[in-house]
């Protein structure tokens, strides 16, 4: 289908009464994106990077996007950025910075004027180089489906071809800079353009609507996979107070297991399904981390968690009616909580003030309400069947070093108080 057929309007009704920016280079591709919208009744404003890269070359682009805003009378956003200074500071390559300096300031673009969406010009073509680059990279199905669109970023002419484009401009005598640097082969993508596809098309002339039906397919398998994991997910993961619960019946019934590991816990930063069934095979307590979690193997589960923010290990709380919200909710009263099961009576005789909050600390022990003798705190947590995520969050209310309260779940009753006791206090601990 030709690019004149196109129907942006009918294939974007979300952009209706909405801004959106358009990433324009100067190069056919974006020149043509700009004439296709111009031509429809979407309200559109230009966005131009100007990298610093190419001298000469690179202003010429800025002085053509700028002319073409004037042209079609949109508001233009254009900002020089040092490219080589970002790649050294962030120890990325030249085409990654430009990537990651693009994107950041339009999104803050988006914010700063109201604008709904981002519009850029990558076409079939594109999609067939990054598919080549990601199968040398050994990606999996998410890597080959091409570059994605999402809510909020809109890629019109993914379907169509350079050849399609480059028609479509000289037919509406179109205006656009060549990159020179495309002829080079510096970068990978470059060396795929020039030296791989280029002779891939003189054997195979419809190579990329044919690897449009490959994409299409890709996505179709996508989708059915994400449809597995979806139902995997609300039927295996149990929220829990310490994370999310999974069964490891649940995960030793996956096949094949390895592609299944890596496509469910990949999202929370866990990408080597090896290290996964390590974890799945370790006796319980081994803990392996993410940039962004936690992922505990228990005794028949898996216990996946956000890494926490750091608090600090203990804290004082003076014994006199209050009220704090820091660390946690903290009431203290001389009456009675009605109906709260997070809170204890105690006799401040028998306590000293202040009082300790505290994570569990080696070798202590107290005497349990409703329990004989005395226990240790491990030999408890033990036989409550406690996680090392459990134990690891549980705080335990303290006077002069001694165990007054595993808070939330069982007091000491040395310090409770009595039918003698004439004045009493109420301690009302929320940890959630």
């Amino acid at each position: 289908m030709s690019l004149k057929h196109l129907k942006i309007e009918d294939s974007y009704p979300q952009l209706k009464n909405k801004k959106s920016l358009l990433a324009v280079s100067g190069g056919v591709d974006s020149i043509v994106l700009s004439h296709l919208f111009y031509n429809t009744k979407f309200k559109f404003c230009i966005a131009h990077c100007n990298y610093n890269l190419r001298g000469k070359d690179s202003n010429k682009d800025a002085l053509l996007v700028k002319s073409l805003a004037n042209t079609l009378n949109v508001d233009l956003f254009l900002k020089k950025f040092d490219t080589i200074e970002y790649s050294n500071k962030n120890k990325c390559s030249l085409q990654m910075a430009a990537r990651d300096i693009r994107y950041n300031w339009f999104n803050d673009l988006l914010i700063e004027n109201d604008i709904s969406y981002i519009i850029t010009a990558h076409h079939l073509n594109d999609q067939l180089e990054t598919f080549l680059i990601n199968i040398s990279r050994g990606s999996g199905i998410d890597g080959l489906i091409g570059i994605p669109e999402t809510n909020k970023l809109i890629r019109p002419l993914l379907n169509y071809t350079k050849e399609e484009i480059l028609s479509y401009a000289k037919e509406n005598n179109l205006k656009w800079n060549e990159d020179q640097s495309n002829s080079k082969n510096d970068y990978l993508r470059n060396s795929l353009r020039n030296l791989v596809i280029t002779k891939w098309k003189k054997i195979m002339p419809d190579l990329e609507k044919h690897f449009q039906k490959t994409i299409q397919h890709l996505g179709f398998a996508s989708k059915a996979l994400n449809i597995q994991i979806d139902n995997f997910k609300k039927k295996s993961f149990i929220n829990i107070e310490t994370g999310i619960k999974i069964d490891l019946k649940d995960l030793n019934n996956l096949s094949p297991r390895e592609f299944f590991l890596h496509a469910i816990f990949k999202q929370y930063g866990f990408i080597y399904p090896i290290e996964l069934e390590k974890l799945i095979n370790s006796t319980p307590g081994k803990i392996i981390y993410s940039d962004s979690h936690e992922l505990l193997r228990d005794r028949k589960c898996l216990i996946l968690r956000k890494k926490l923010e750091k608090l600090e290990d203990t804290y004082e709380i003076k014994l006199i009616p209050q009220k704090l919200n820091i660390p946690f909710h903290i009431e203290i009263s001389l009456d009675p909580f009605p109906n709260n099961f997070s809170s204890i009576e105690i006799d401040p005789k028998l306590v000293d003030s202040p009082l300790v909050i505290k994570k569990n600390f080696t070798g202590a022990y107290f005497y349990p309400v409703g329990m004989t003798g005395k226990k240790k705190l491990s030999k408890y947590f033990k036989d409550e069947k406690y996680s090392s995520f459990q134990k690891e969050n549980q705080w335990i209310l303290t006077s002069n070093n001694k165990v007054v309260w595993v808070i939330g779940k069982r007091a000491d009753r040395r310090f409770l108080a009595s039918l003698d006791t004439k004045k009493r206090m109420y301690i009302c601990i929320n940890l959630t």
